[in-house]
Order: structure tokens, then C-alpha cells, then sequence
């Protein structure tokens, strides 16, 4: 699949050099029966599979996935070193420098080392801990500004060395997003409050601030400015949508089958069928579609207007003619249908 993209990116004109960013989130499966094998309780205390998955942002397309028990949400270093290497190791000979956007989840030193072994730029979320929040507290009230396309956010940033970590100092930016009193109320157990610094969200749950702010960490070694890189790691929130058009648009909202192995098959399937329409999105939309990048229409979407036509077969002057719908003699069929044509033959 991998190789099939590649020569359509060619076919569409794009250019190998291109920067890649490279997403990787988890997501639980929710599973019935007792014989299902590998499966284990997630967190939330439901017996589910936890299917990781590597996306190329500027694409749409899943790399490479990894199906473990429910249990494992959270992977070791070296697993997710491994999910990397195999990722970066999907993208065409020449490709340009390549970016990783990761979950808090697989914030581990292991995987950061073997970023930089693959020369992978990478922007991390660090879980708010004892260590974030003292780093914190030595920010200046004048280093915040800003941040880019969020109302009432700001971003700073200061240097932070994990434990174990052998090479310079890495930049840490901070996000602050305001709450007020009356806000916190209103979410109660909701994650957000887990933004908070424990001791404010104390006060103003107790009345005596009016407002607080909820903080984000981001470790990286991007060089861009802080508010261009922030924004940069927020839009990874891009994966949570290809993950949900896997669930509901393909077949991933379920993993029916008995064997671990066999729903690891079942799993790459439904990343074939999201790439096959990743595919049809190029071909629809063009290599560079206006807006913001990728602009994806949802599976359900792309086979009601490419997959699903209806049509009526013909026998006219010994020729067979499918005659399609008036809705489908225009726009995105025919456009779609066009761009296939003009393909070479090897491809089509």
C-alpha cells in the first residue's frame, strides 16, 4: 500500500522532498466474549483491544499499526521505538525531514532516542507531573504571548532535560488556557480539570479566585518559533478524526474474531480500506486541495458519491451504456472519475 501511494503521489505531481509529519495515537476496542485472545481490561474496566496507529499527517494514510490487550494503552520505550521505525520506514526514498507528533501516552525516553538515531524532528506532550510544574513556576510572567488560532491562549517556553536523556537540553512549551470559577463548576469530571494545577483548582472550587489556568507541556526540538511549534503539535488532534472515520466509516469499531493474530489481520484490513479511500480524496479533491491540509471527506461521504452511484445498465446499438443518476452526471463523480483517467496505465 505503501508503494501504491507513492506512485500516485508521483502521478499527482507531488514532490518526494516534501516535509512529513508523522501522528501516533492509541484508541480502545471495546470486545464480548471470554474467548477473546490477548484481550484485558482497559482503565475504564472494559475488556477491549488498544490498537496503536502511525498516520502520515499530510496524507491521510495509516503507516503501520500494532493490536495489544486493552491493558497496554500506555507501551514501553522500546515498543514504541519500534512502531516508529517501522513508520518512518514506510515513507519514499528521499523524503523530506520528518516531524513526529506524539501523545503523552508514548512520552518515554527511548522512543526519543531512537528519533533522533532515525534524524526525526519530534513534539511530545509531557504528562503534568512534580518536575513540570516546578519548571513552571520559574517562567516569567513576561515570557507568555499569544498563541496562534486559540482564543484567550498563551505559550511560553523554557528548557527541560528528561532522566536519562543524553543530548542537549530540549525546549518544554507551555500552553495556559484561562478557567473561570463558573466554568469549573460546570466540569466537574471532566479531563480538562486535569489541566489544572491541583492546589488552584482547590481555590477556586473553594471561591476564593475567580479564575484559573489549565497548562499543557510540549517537549520537542523543533526550531520554529514557540507559537508556530504549539500550534504545529495541537493540530495533531487531526488523528483523532482518521481514527473515528476507522471506527465508523470502515470496519474497526469492532474486532469480532477469537485470535489475537486474526485480529491483527482484521486491523490492517480496515487500515488498507482508510488508505484505499485516502487515495479516492486525492483523486477527488486534487494534490493540493484549498483549506487546511488534509481535506478529508469521511468514508461514509466518499462512498455515497464514488462507490455506491446508482446507475442503470443499458443495451443500446449493441453497446452497453450505464446510465448514471442526474446527481452523478456532475461534480465529484465525474471530476473523480476524470483524474482516474488521466493516470498511467500503470497505475490504473
Amino acid at each position: 500500500m505503501s508503494r501504491a501511494g507513492q506512485r500516485l503521489d508521483r502521478a499527482l505531481g507531488r514532490q518526494v522532498g516534501e516535509p512529513v509529519t508523522i501522528d501516533l495515537d492509541a484508541t480502545q476496542i471495546t470486545v464480548y466474549g471470554r474467548a477473546k485472545d490477548g484481550a484485558a481490561r482497559c482503565r475504564t474496566g472494559q475488556t477491549s483491544y488498544a490498537p496503536h496507529v502511525a498516520f502520515w499527517a499530510q496524507r491521510g494514510r495509516a503507516l503501520t499499526a500494532e493490536l495489544v490487550g486493552g491493558n497496554q494503552e500506555r507501551l514501553s520505550g522500546a515498543a514504541c521505538a519500534t512502531i516508529a521505525t517501522r513508520a518512518i520506514g514506510m515513507l519514499p526514498a528521499g523524503h523530506g525531514q520528518v516531524d513526529m507528533r506524539i501523545d503523552s501516552a508514548y512520552y518515554a525516553v527511548d522512543l526519543l532516542h531512537r528519533l533522533r538515531k532515525e534524524q526525526t524532528r519530534f513534539t511530545v506532550s509531557v504528562p503534568r507531573s512534580k518536575a513540570m510544574w516546578k519548571t513552571l513556576a520559574g517562567i516569567p510572567d513576561h515570557a507568555w504571548t499569544d498563541a496562534l488560532d486559540m482564543a484567550g491562549a498563551q505559550v511560553a517556553e523554557t528548557t527541560y532535560t528528561p532522566g536519562g536523556w543524553a543530548h542537549e537540553p530540549l525546549r518544554l512549551i507551555v500552553r495556559r488556557v484561562p478557567f473561570r470559577a463558573e466554568q469549573i463548576a460546570r466540569l466537574r469530571g471532566s479531563r480538562r480539570l486535569a489541566t489544572i494545577h491541583p492546589d488552584q483548582l482547590q481555590m477556586a472550587l473553594d471561591g476564593q479566585v475567580d479564575s484559573v489556568y489549565g497548562y499543557s507541556f510540549i517537549l520537542t526540538d523543533l526550531p520554529e518559533p514557540v507559537a508556530q511549534v504549539e500550534r504545529h503539535h495541537r493540530d495533531r488532534a487531526q488523528i483523532e478524526e482518521r481514527i473515528k472515520d476507522a471506527k465508523l466509516g470502515v470496519s474497526l469499531r469492532r474486532l469480532p474474531l477469537s485470535d489475537l493474530d486474526a485480529n491483527r489481520v482484521w486491523l490492517h484490513c480496515s487500515a488498507l480500506a482508510l488508505n484505499l479511500l485516502a487515495l479516492l480524496n486525492d483523486l477527488m479533491f486534487g494534490p493540493e486541495p484549498a483549506g487546511h491540509l488534509p481535506r478529508r471527506r469521511q468514508a461514509k461521504f466518499v462512498r455515497r458519491m464514488l462507490l455506491c452511484v446508482p446507475a442503470r445498465v443499458i443495451h443500446h446499438a449493441r453497446r452497453v451504456v450505464l446510465r448514471l443518476s442526474p446527481t452523478h452526471r456532475r461534480g465529484p463523480f465525474l471530476s473523480t472519475w476524470a483524474a482516474l483517467a488521466a493516470l498511467p496505465s500503470a497505475l490504473t
